[in-house]
This record gives structure tokens, C-alpha cells and sequence, in this order.
């Protein structure tokens, strides 16, 4: 079993690999993108003998900090170049861990820069929700549909906003209200509430200010969406339920 001397130097390893990501905790590297956290947390595996890398995401806009680091929006676990997940030991060597780094970076590297494309942020909610279990839960799909909206809301493009509004419908019109009334209330309800954030966007702005100027949050590197008309081709919503993750990172 490695030594918290052993596990202190990889954690160092990860974070050297990500310049633009601060640590947060031992295992988490973090940084601000706009309206969410985002980076890279280490998950140790049941054994303790293993850890897996995951991009994580958590909102910005909601009123209590806390809830929203507990809370994320998503958690999008790494794949290695057989296409499985990405799992690396602890005893592994430095080449080996270089290597599980390497393909993280290849995996989601475009979404921590100093400057991150709206296009590339689409790419990997995509790429989750291609996932089963996420294609299976209204749940799951709100969160990321909210993130999506919420994005538009700071973003203030009259086109995209309306794109993801129109989505946003269509992809919520096919949910089984069991799977989601026992949590949100009536899908119309809860999709309205969101909408009528368009209302108040000075709101939706201060809190997030406010948010990111708190606590631990207040200290890691900021980075920030761009984002062009011509991008509105690549995110197009409808298609999610038919997209399937293409892993092609290494070939």
C-alpha cells in the first residue's frame, strides 16, 4: 500500500500536469469557468489500492456555496487507450502516471485553459449524456439542461438563447414525470422557473459574484467561455439521445 508520502507526490504530479487548475483539496484541482467550478478530482477506489480521475463540474449560480459543491452537475470519469475506464494504482511509476495524465489531457484538456470554447463545454455534456444511466434519468438530464441554459443566460446571445430554449423543451416533453416529480415538481413548472431567469439576469450575475468571491472559491485561477456564432452549429441539443461517445483520442 503506498505512503501518504507516495500518494502527497502523485497528487503533486497531477497538479504540475494542469497549470491552469489550482488545488483545492489533495485530491481536487480546481478552477472557475464563468458560472461553474470546474477540473479534476482523484477518486480512490473501493480497496483503497486504486484512484480514478473524474472532470467535475458544480454550479456557481445557486445561493448556497456549500449545497453547490456538494451538489455537482456532472462527473465524467476518464477512459484509458483500450477504451476503458481510467484507473490508475498507486504504486504505479512515474511513466505510468505521465501516461494516465496524457490521456486525461487528451480527454477534456480543452476545457481547462485560461479560455475555454462554449463548443468544447457542449463536447463533453454531450459525451455524458450519452451514458445510459444519464439517458435513463430526467434527474440527471436537468442538471446538465440547467447548466446548458445557464450558459446561454451568461453568454446573453438572443440565437443561442433561444436554441437551448427550444431543446430544452423537446428533451423535457419526453421525460416520465415519476422519475422526476418526486424531486422537481411538474417538468412544466420546473422548465418554466428556469426560463423565467431570463427576467432577471442581474440576479443570476450578482450571485454568481458573489459565489465566486467566497471562501475557497475566492482562490482559484478564473477562466472564461468564448464563444462565436458560428459555434451554434455544433450545439445542437436534439441530437443527444442518439449520440454516441466516440473515443477516438487515440487512433
Amino acid at each position: 500500500m503506498a505512503s501518504t508520502k507516495e500518494k502527497k507526490e502523485i497528487y503533486k504530479l497531477w497538479g504540475e500536469a494542469f497549470p491552469c487548475l489550482t488545488a483545492f483539496s489533495p485530491t481536487a484541482f480546481y478552477m472557475t469557468l464563468d458560472i461553474a467550478v470546474i477540473g479534476i478530482r482523484l477518486m480512490p477506489l473501493i480497496g483503497g489500492e486504486e484512484y480514478r480521475p473524474h472532470f467535475m463540474c458544480y454550479p456557481l449560480w445557486r445561493e448556497n456555496n456549500n449545497m453547490n459543491m456538494k451538489d455537482g452537475i456532472f462527473m465524467q470519469q476518464m477512459y484509458n487507450a483500450k477504451k476503458m475506464q481510467l484507473d490508475v494504482s498507486y504504486l504505479a511509476n512515474q511513466d505510468t502516471i505521465k501516461k494516465a495524465i496524457d490521456l486525461t489531457g487528451k480527454q477534456i484538456g480543452t476545457c481547462v485553459q485560461d479560455q475555454v470554447s462554449v463548443k468544447d463545454i457542449f463536447g463533453i455534456l454531450k459525451w455524458y449524456f450519452s451514458y445510459l444511466l444519464v439517458q435513463s434519468s430526467p434527474i440527471l438530464q436537468s442538471k446538465v439542461l440547467e447548466y446548458e441554459f445557464m450558459i446561454a443566460l451568461y453568454i446573453n446571445n438572443p440565437n443561442f438563447i433561444d436554441k437551448v430554449k427550444t431543446e430544452i423543451t423537446k428533451i423535457s416533453n419526453s421525460w416520465d414525470p415519476n422519475y422526476f416529480e418526486w424531486r422537481h415538481g411538474k417538468i412544466e413548472d420546473w422548465r418554466q422557473r428556469l426560463f423565467d431567469r431570463l427576467e432577471n439576469r442581474d440576479a443570476f450575475l450578482l450571485q454568481i459574484q458573489k459565489n465566486i468571491n467566497d471562501g475557497k472559491i475566492a482562490k482559484l485561477p478564473r477562466a472564461h467561455m468564448i464563444f462565436s456564432d458560428r459555434e451554434l452549429k455544433h450545439l445542437s441539443l436534439s441530437k443527444r439521445k442518439y449520440f454516441h461517445c466516440i473515443l477516438n483520442w487515440f487512433d
